[in-house]
């Protein structure tokens, strides 16, 4: 019962999606089908006429000439409507094809991220990518099983007319290869399942090898032979993989095909013999052996497609629909959410999915608006935790955090997001124009030129850039789209992605890292910025620079995921614990550095 829910709910899903990507398509697919199916199975009967009006002793010229002119012209009206029907069958694919992506887009942006980083997440993304296909070709298929049947229903009539004896035996002989061939398939899509890993990982490497992003680290270090080995080792695994399973269908098909053909062979001879005796006419001949070979092909072709249907419904499209059936990110209550006022983190625990450390315990600390935080720490310490959870991408596993003194899941996740603007250590480099780059932030401000070239000065990089910008703010920022594209160095990405942070005019500003790639001038104007903050704006500053926190009046120093040490810059020296041992040591080797050119 459970396996016919499926199949109808599958089927269901994949016809409401062609549907709503072309109705009229959809519909037209079908009955070309069953036109074309139709024209090879009235092109054989006219065949017959044919060949047994040219047997005739003095034949007369119409008796041969209207069948082949009807021959002729069911052979022409047969290939264009074939090719009409490859146009529609191509139309709708694509439609349904772009449909699909979109719907899968839209779930993946609302999935958690700890689903996202996971091994067990990642396989599920790939499987469901896989089952596209299946879902595209679901339609197709039944149509193309149904036209199939009709086909065999037709050729089977006719030469069981004949002898239904022998073509129940010459059917007989075909079983043996369709139960085989479903025997391969099931194998070819365990398999396809378990090499998943190995396939991300040698086109990982493949992507190592011939992507220009990582081009200068594999040059640099000599990384070719090391990466080319790691592919080759990974590619030959899953080619042993296939390998092993083609062996074994080869030796099995050798054997089933001879089999199969024995059937067909046994079957024409009957046929010949029943035309030597006088029995059928030269006509007949060439009728039967074409129906024979029809029907060895179509009844193999039908179990298999639907030994196919049934494969993919019964294994990937369950995939599909407990994937669209994942828990989703918690959009979060319905509390207004208009302004900030202040953000707390209370008692949270936290740990990534699948691992057993803590990354955070017991972190509690209180933010005001018009605050300047920094959070300091040494590597691993949960900086960076810190804001993936204040900005909802995880949530506590115990604990809470609280905007404006309400649990956040009372806020929807979107509205507590607005609050933020950020500028991640690891930041997008986005090959679209400047203007699109920066508007990305704030896409309804899109042309808002004046704006967008204010936040490119805030960063410094406009002065940098625009020599080179040939239409402006609408210059290509990549040569991946287009070969005139402006190519920006790493410092120069960074400062994109600050302008970006800038433009969107959030309350709260996030700098995570932000001078991991800038010169001392750019880093110096992030600081200058972060100090002189106004109208109410707050800022959070994780930086290894300890001395960027002499410009916020809150510091909080994590330990091991622990808040160790809390206070202002002054306070925390004087402590003389952990932030002052780091603060020391930073003074030191600068003073040495400015020692050394002075001397």
């Amino acid at each position: 019962m459970n396996r016919i829910k499926m199949t109808a709910k599958s089927l269901a899903y994949a016809w409401n999606l062609h549907l709503t990507a072309g109705k009229f398509l959809i519909f037209l697919y079908p009955i070309l089908t069953l036109i074309t199916t139709s024209f090879p199975l009235l092109s054989a009967f006219l065949l017959k006429n044919i060949l047994d009006a040219l047997t005739e002793t003095a034949p007369a010229i119409e008796k041969i000439l209207v069948p082949v002119l009807l021959y002729g012209f069911s052979l022409v009206i047969q290939q264009g409507l074939s090719s009409l029907r490859d146009l529609s069958r191509s139309t709708i694919h694509k439609k349904a094809e772009c449909l699909f992506e979109c719907r899968l887009s839209e779930k993946l942006a609302s999935l958690p991220m700890g689903f996202l980083d996971s091994s067990e997440g990642k396989d599920t993304v790939d499987e469901v990518k896989y089952t596209k296909t299946t879902v595209i070709l679901l339609p197709f298929r039944m149509i193309d099983i149904l036209a199939l049947i009709y086909a065999f229903v037709v050729a089977f009539a006719t030469l069981a007319a004949f002898s239904l004896g022998f073509s129940l035996m010459f059917l007989a002989f075909t079983v043996p290869s369709v139960i085989f061939n479903a025997y391969y398939a099931r194998k070819s899509d365990e398999l396809r399942r378990d090499t998943a890993p190995d396939v991300r990982k040698f086109c990982y490497y493949r992507w190592m090898l011939t992507d220009a992003w990582p081009a200068k680290d594999v040059r640099m270090y000599d990384l070719t032979d090391s990466v080319k080995a790691r592919y080759k080792e990974e590619k030959d695994r899953y080619v042993k993989a296939n390998q092993a399973l083609d062996k074994k269908v080869l030796r099995g098909s050798l054997g089933i095909e001879l089999f199969r053909r024995s059937g067909e062979i046994v079957f024409i001879a009957y046929v010949i013999y029943r035309a030597v005796n006088g029995a059928i006419s030269i006509g007949d001949i060439a009728l039967y052996i074409g129906f024979a070979h029809s029907i060895s092909n179509s009844f193999g072709r039908v179990i298999w497609l639907i030994t196919d249907v049934y494969s993919r419904i019964s294994e990937q499209m369950r995939t599909l629909f407990d994937f669209f059936a994942t828990e989703t990110e918690q959009a979060g209550g319905k509390r207004q959410l208009t302004s900030f006022r202040s953000l707390v983190f209370d008692h949270v625990r936290f740990r990534y999915p699948h691992t057993d450390r803590y990354v955070l315990t017991n972190v509690s600390f209180t933010l005001h608006r018009g605050d300047k935080l920094s959070i300091v720490g040494i590597n691993g310490s949960g900086k960076s935790t810190i804001i993936k959870l204040m900005i909802g991408l995880y949530e506590p596993e115990a604990g809470q955090i609280l905007v404006n003194g309400y649990p956040m899941s009372d806020y929807d996740i979107r509205d507590v997001r607005k609050l933020f603007s950020t500028l991640f250590q690891s930041f997008a480099q986005y090959p679209l124009t400047l203007r699109e780059n920066i508007a990305l932030s704030a896409p309804e401000r899109m042309n808002d030129s004046a704006e967008i070239e204010s936040a490119l000065k805030q960063s410094g990089v406009y002065v940098e850039i625009q020599p080179k910008l040939e239409n402006g703010l609408d210059s290509s920022m990549s040569r991946q789209f287009d070969d005139k594209g402006t190519e920006l160095s790493r410092g120069q990405w960074q400062k994109v992605a600050l302008s970006r942070a800038y433009f969107k005019h959030a309350p709260i500003i996030i700098f995570d890292e932000p001078s991991a790639a800038l010169d001392a001038e750019a880093e110096d104007r992030i600081f200058k910025n972060f100090a002189s903050m106004s109208d109410g704006k707050t800022g959070i500053m994780i930086s290894h620079r300890i001395s960027s926190a002499r410009m916020s009046n809150k510091v909080i120093v994590l330990d091991g995921g622990t808040i160790t040490e809390q206070g202002t810059h002054e306070e925390l020296v004087a402590l003389g614990g952990l932030y002052a041992k780091l603060y020391n040591l930073q003074r030191e080797k600068y003073t040495a550095k400015e020692n050394c050119a002075h001397a």
